[in-house]
């Protein structure tokens, strides 16, 4: 998944693609979904205390070239510093029907 990043009007809506994400993931699927780094605890903290059996990773730091895609952006591109995440089911035994 690419979540659009968190930030500004739309706080928290990059947390919102994962959990709809892994709403339709199968027991065995994973997950892989980018975030800005910056985000790394927070998101950590996240899967920890709000996504009962699931585990979460991040497996990768990236640099990510954001070309301006408004009029108002100010330059041509940006690089941003992103993390790769994975995400998956604990266990079998969690009660998610899939």
């Amino acid at each position: 998944m690419n979540p659009p990043f968190g930030t500004k009007n739309n706080a928290g809506i990059d947390l919102h693609f994962v959990e709809a994400g892994l709403s339709i993931l199968k027991k065995n699927g994973t997950l892989f979904s980018l975030h800005k780094s910056s985000t790394r605890q927070y998101i950590a903290k996240f899967v920890s205390q709000k996504l009962s059996g699931i585990s979460g990773e991040c497996i990768a730091e990236l640099r990510w070239n954001l070309p301006a895609t408004y009029a108002y952006h100010r330059r041509k591109s940006v690089d941003i510093e992103v993390d790769l995440w994975q995400f998956s089911f604990d266990s079998e035994d969690i009660s998610v029907d899939k």
